[in-house]
């Protein structure tokens, strides 16, 4: 017994230890990152974990293991407390008793409280993967999503959320790591169509929200075949993809090259961003800090920056066939110094209007829909900043804006949803 009090409370000690790291900025941040977020997600468990520990080696006489699982189970609970604190957000943006306002019928699926410690298994949904929703303007390849229908039996809600993955607009792909959250929203009763985006170096910010609004439309065109209120759209995103539905909702009216086909009939209900940027003028200036090679102009881009294909090896191959990150080995790997010249072409001072329509924080007025956004504020990857920032103007603009900040939480803690 005392090797089993010593194993869990030195394995609660040690995990929960990287709760009370603060991330730092560029690649030490990535570093920090897996072990915090992993640490993060199984915070009650590790305090359970420790605690459990700690009885059993005070029974043994084992102080140093005691010390080891109260460590533990003390971070972890702290951990726990501050971020399933309850907070005001909702009531700020639609007032009291915002709660009752939900239509009965949907109420009932919604999880009654901010937290559980064992979270209901999300139910199997029906779907359908690789629909084509039109071309890609980058390629011409076909633009594909999966849509996951409510569960047989549950009522629909006639909303559908359009959902876009993360990964800073350069990598990952649909489906990646979000059938958790997926099935949960397709089990309220809501259509999910999880879009496969164009990505950088290969796209640019137009295409990409060419893609995105060509994705509203589709679904509005065919709202009849899947249950869905054409004015009942709501775009999600994490990261990158954030932005991207924060963008797109903030110009319903600007089809990005003209192509109208691309052009919504309606605008979207509400927008969600978790950890989205909003300015990328103050972005290009947290990415060159974190990322020393990004070039002050394309004058100074060098051969040896630029992306180069590698697809010749079988681990080239399984990344780029998997999704996680194309072919592009260079212009898509984390820490890309030609990130946001892929993107917007250029440095600010070299593309200025691109960096301003690029940016949500500058587009807010009047038309904006209702939009909530959610960050952790030890993000190394997306400075809290920039939520805090949208948010301040969205009030100003009297739009209701819900932003939630949760402390400690690293970027992409939306994979443990």
């Amino acid at each position: 017994m005392r090797k089993v009090s010593r194993v869990l409370g030195y394995v609660s000690a040690f995990a929960s230890a990287w709760l009370l790291v603060r991330s730092p900025p560029g690649p030490a941040g990535g570093v920090v990152w897996l072990p915090k977020l992993w640490a993060g997600a199984w915070a009650p468990f590790l305090a359970i974990l420790g605690g459990v520990g700690a009885l059993v080696a005070l029974a043994r006489g084992d102080r140093k293991a005691v010390s080891a699982g109260l460590f533990g189970a003390a971070v972890a609970a702290r951990y726990t407390a501050q971020v399933t604190r309850e907070h005001d957000g909702f009531d700020q943006a639609f007032g009291p008793g915002w709660q009752e306002r939900i239509p009965p019928a949907i109420r009932a699926r919604v999880v009654p409280a901010r937290y559980r410690l064992v979270q209901p298994k999300p139910p199997a949904v029906p779907g359908r993967r690789d629909v084509v929703l039109g071309a890609r303007t980058s390629d011409w390849q076909p633009l594909l999503a999966d849509i996951w229908d409510p569960p047989e039996g549950v009522a629909r809600t006639r909303l559908a959320v359009v959902f876009l993955h993360g990964g800073l607009w350069n990598s990952l792909d649909k489906g990646f790591l979000s059938q958790p959250l997926v099935r949960r929203l397709a089990g309220q009763g809501h259509v999910v169509v999880d879009v496969a985006y164009s990505l950088a170096p290969r796209a640019n910010l137009n295409h990409m929200m060419l893609d995105v609004k060509q994705a509203i439309s589709w679904i509005q065109t065919h709202a009849a075949q899947y249950g869905v209120d054409p004015e009942g759209i709501v775009l999600m995103g994490a990261s990158g993809g954030g932005h991207l539905a924060l963008l797109a909702a903030y110009t319903p009216s600007d089809p990005a090259s003209g192509a109208e086909e691309a052009s919504p009939q309606h605008p979207v209900r509400a927008v969600v961003s978790f950890f989205g940027p909003t300015d990328l003028v103050a972005f290009f200036e947290e990415y060159g800090r974190a990322n020393p090679r990004q070039p002050e102009s394309r004058a100074q881009i060098r051969e040896d920056l630029r992306p180069r294909v590698h697809d010749a090896t079988p681990i080239d191959r399984f990344l780029t066939r998997t999704g996680t990150f194309p072919a592009y080995r260079y212009g898509n790997m984390p820490g890309d110094p030609l990130l946001l010249f892929h993107l917007l072409s250029g440095a600010p001072h070299e593309a200025p209007n691109s960096y301003h329509r690029g940016s949500p924080l500058a587009l807010v007025g009047s038309h904006c829909p209702p939009t909530l956004q959610v960050f952790g504020d030890d993000d190394f990857a997306v400075d809290v900043a920039h939520g805090r920032r949208l948010h301040q103007a969205l009030q100003e603009a009297g739009i209701p804006s819900v932003y939630v900040e949760l402390p400690g939480v690293v970027h992409a803690f939306d994979q443990y949803l």
